[in-house]
């Protein structure tokens, strides 16, 4: 729990190094899906320790996938180059090495030259002290790329949102959650959702299941990844006779303490399998308490998309799992178009 607290309190001193600007002439930002858009002084920087540092960090494979992708694509940019439209790219870190420096300075900044944009920015007098403080905030960074992909994805979603979803979540469970378009309700009971999306080349699904909180027991690796198990054996059938979806045994899911959003959870990342079948894929999965009526609830995401690249349907399965909320009053109802 130490180092859980200690990891957020450095986000949240990036944070406020952030600036108060008007946003109302400020353009929608660009760019793809896990894209981070690196800008240096020059070349010779970039092809330095620095830049084999930045790529190896950002580019280490995303926890839970089947095959290696990277947690984002890095495009480089060259400082004379960095203006105008590219500016308004929705991740942006940028290195300054300056020897009239003397201590280095660490800047973030929300919404500059687009929306929704993180722009961090690292100036130190030599490659020395910017590795040394890289590696010491890396991960807060990491964070605050992840949080802006998540917001990108939610905006997106939010336009095309179903409603129908949304009201029938709500008033099942007392959760809101942003469901886009194309899902549908599979299978639904008092204390188990299942919402997917079937479509031509992939699969989608959010699973929503609740159990009653004792203590912190409820959160043990072992005792999640049985009740997953379990529910997934009971609901979540395969195309064969007596096929159900399990995690898979080849490799065992990576467990974190995080703080999803204002409370303690555990994420779950790794790969799920048939038994029974051949059938296989990523999921993740975040439980947490609910104290307004002493349960834990768990929301898991999983995918399905043979022989392609899955990232970018895990990320968007992640950024609908941190749309949920629970209000006390109902959503507002809107039509679906």
């Amino acid at each position: 729990m130490k180092n859980i607290h200690l990891f957020f309190f450095t986000i949240s001193v990036l944070i406020l190094s952030s600036c108060s600007l008007d946003r109302s002439s400020v353009p929608p930002s660009t760019g793809k899906t896990n894209e981070l858009l690196v800008v240096t002084k020059g070349n010779e920087v970039w092809n330095s320790r620095v830049g084999l540092a930045i790529a190896e960090f950002f580019k280490q494979p995303l926890i839970g996938l089947p095959q290696s992708e990277p947690m984002f694509d890095l495009i480089h940019f060259p400082q004379p180059s960095f203006s105008g439209s590219i500016q308004s790219h929705h991740n942006i870190f940028i290195i300054d090495i300056d020897s009239s420096f003397t201590d280095p300075l660490i800047e973030t900044k929300k919404d500059l030259w687009g929306i929704p944009q993180r722009v961090i920015k690292i100036t130190a007098k030599d490659e020395e002290t910017f590795l040394a403080q890289f590696d010491l905030y890396k991960e807060a960074f990491l964070e605050l790329f992840n949080e802006n992909e998540r917001i990108r994805t939610k905006l997106a979603f939010s336009k095309a949102e179903d409603a129908k979803i949304k009201t029938r979540i709500f008033e099942g469970f007392d959760l809101d959650i942003v469901i886009p378009k194309g899902f549908q309700i599979a299978t639904i009971t008092p204390n188990f959702a299942w919402i997917r999306r079937d479509a031509a080349k992939f699969e989608q699904g959010i699973l929503i299941y609740f159990s009653a909180y004792t203590d912190t027991n409820n959160f043990n690796y072992l005792t999640l990844m049985s009740r997953r198990d379990t529910i997934t054996k009971k609901y979540i059938p395969g195309p064969a006779d007596n096929s159900y979806m399990k995690i898979a045994n080849t490799e065992p899911p990576v467990a974190r303490k995080i703080d999803f959003k204002g409370n303690f959870a555990v994420e779950m990342r790794g790969m799920w399998e048939l038994e029974g079948d051949f059938m296989g894929g990523p999921f993740l999965s975040y439980t947490f308490v609910d104290q307004r009526h002493n349960r834990l609830v768990t929301i898991d995401g999983f995918a399905y998309k043979p022989n392609e690249e899955k990232k970018d349907l895990v990320r968007q399965l992640e950024a609908i799992i941190y749309s949920v909320e629970m209000p006390e009053k109902a959503p507002m109802e809107t039509a679906n178009k």
